[in-house]
């Protein structure tokens, strides 16, 4: 997924644009309208049975839940909010809703600033939701402390930052740039034994702080090695950072300098660097494997779902739902999977709760044992999952590899974790 450490620098980058008014989308049902499943899609099985079972349409009152989502700005993810619509509309026609209950989802529009998501945030607990389903809300350390004022849990989507890794109403499915840098550098020391690595990232505080972080993992796992080599997120060339990477003789590059994967790729190729290549959620875009001349093919990328593309009933019922009820064009990645796993995790949970759910009970429910987590390793809520990371309810990856020009997942069964190797969410 996208990382914190890059969306960091966006945030500061565009707090001095004017901040974009909130607007409400309205109900997830009546947003996004893309092509009906065809007869030879993942909709459709054998003697055209289709994947989403049978009808069960949601005829009571609607549950409403808020929700931001970045769309305006210099960063924008509107596959979250369109993965969520889609979820919303399978489970609201398939599964009866919650109870009988219609999901509706009342976004407001984010730009990845605080004042946005602050003005966002004041605006929906205004309505009373019964809850707010996370998406990429870059401004959640603005955002989030107004939920927990207003008595609201914060549920699911993308922790970009620690702010929702900790507050005492989040709920996190997953972790993203913590974990799974963490998980990919013990599969690195552990699963591929390698010795040393270059680690190549931004020049900035943000990117500067990754340090820190997969360090001691790598050195835990078993990497006696590392070499630091910074990049400038403005340089137009990094030759001179693939360069060292190659002189230094590392067996593995790890790659995490987001908009700038697939220079840096190509760069390796072209001083002729041999070795093993890790990279970050970005760097596994169609657009980045092309830019990179061939330079991404081996890539390891750690993800905390099992393959969209893949042929399990909850891939093909999750390319069917995209394809039948996302805006087309609407991209298949990390982003809109969250959307979409979240909305699927928050009505199986919810739907186990007798009477109208509260903030408490919704919370409650959520940590007691052990569940389901939609595309993705079982979650517990139980703060455990990673050190100093109480709201992260999982912490299991799977590692994909660029192979030619496709993401591939090698074992959809071998997750990894960094448990035991982590020292602790810092900064």
């Amino acid at each position: 997924m996208r990382h914190p450490i890059w969306l960091s620098a966006v945030a500061l980058a565009v707090t001095g644009l004017v901040a974009a008014g909130c607007s409400s989308s309205g109900s997830s049902s009546s947003t996004g309208s893309g092509t009906t499943a065809s007869g030879s899609s993942p909709a459709a099985a054998g003697s055209g049975t289709s994947v989403f079972g049978t009808a069960k349409k949601a005829t009571g009152t609607p549950y409403v839940f808020g929700m931001i989502n970045d769309e305006t700005g210099a960063v924008t993810f509107p596959e979250a909010r369109q993965g969520a619509i889609a979820a919303a509309n399978y489970v609201n026609s398939y599964l009866g809703g919650i109870n009988g209950h219609p999901i509706v989802i009342d976004n407001c529009t984010g730009d990845g600033t605080p004042a946005t998501a602050a003005r966002c945030a004041n605006q929906l607990a205004a309505k009373h939701p019964m809850a707010i389903l996370g998406a990429a809300d870059v401004g959640a350390p603005a955002s989030i402390p107004i939920y927990q004022h207003a008595n609201l849990a914060y549920l699911g989507g993308i922790p970009f930052t620690p702010v929702p890794m900790v507050a005492p109403n989040s709920i996190q499915f997953w972790s993203v740039s913590v974990g799974d840098n963490a998980a990919a550098a013990v599969y690195a020391g552990k699963t591929l034994g390698v010795k040393s690595v270059a680690l190549v990232y931004f020049s900035n505080p943000q990117g500067e702080s990754i340090i820190p972080q997969i360090t001691p993992v790598f050195k835990a796992a078993g990497v006696t090695t590392i070499k630091y080599v910074p990049l400038s997120p403005t340089s137009p060339d990094p030759s001179p950072q693939a360069a060292l990477v190659e002189s230094s003789g590392a067996q593995l590059a790890y790659i995490d300098v987001p908009n700038g994967c697939g220079n840096m790729l190509k760069a390796l190729k072209s001083v002729g660097y041999t070795g093993k290549i890790m990279g970050i959620d970005p760097c596994g875009a169609p657009p980045v494997i092309e830019a990179s001349a061939g330079g991404a093919n081996g890539m390891y990328i750690a993800s905390p779902f099992v393959l969209q593309s893949g042929t399990s009933h909850d891939a093909q019922l999750f390319q069917a739902a995209m394809k039948k009820w996302a805006a087309p064009g609407t991209l298949v990645d990390s982003i809109s999977t969250a959307g979409f796993a979240t909305v699927i995790n928050v009505q199986q949970m919810l739907s186990t709760i007798s009477g109208t759910p509260t903030t408490a009970s919704i919370l409650a429910a959520f940590k007691a044992g052990t569940h389901q987590n939609f595309l993705s390793h079982p979650y517990t809520c139980n703060g455990q999952a990673m050190k100093g990371a109480p709201a992260i309810c999982s912490d299991y990856y799977l590692m994909n590899q660029v192979q030619n020009t496709a993401i591939t997942q090698p074992n959809s069964s071998d997750w990894v974790t960094s448990k035991g190797y982590f020292p602790g969410l810092t900064g």
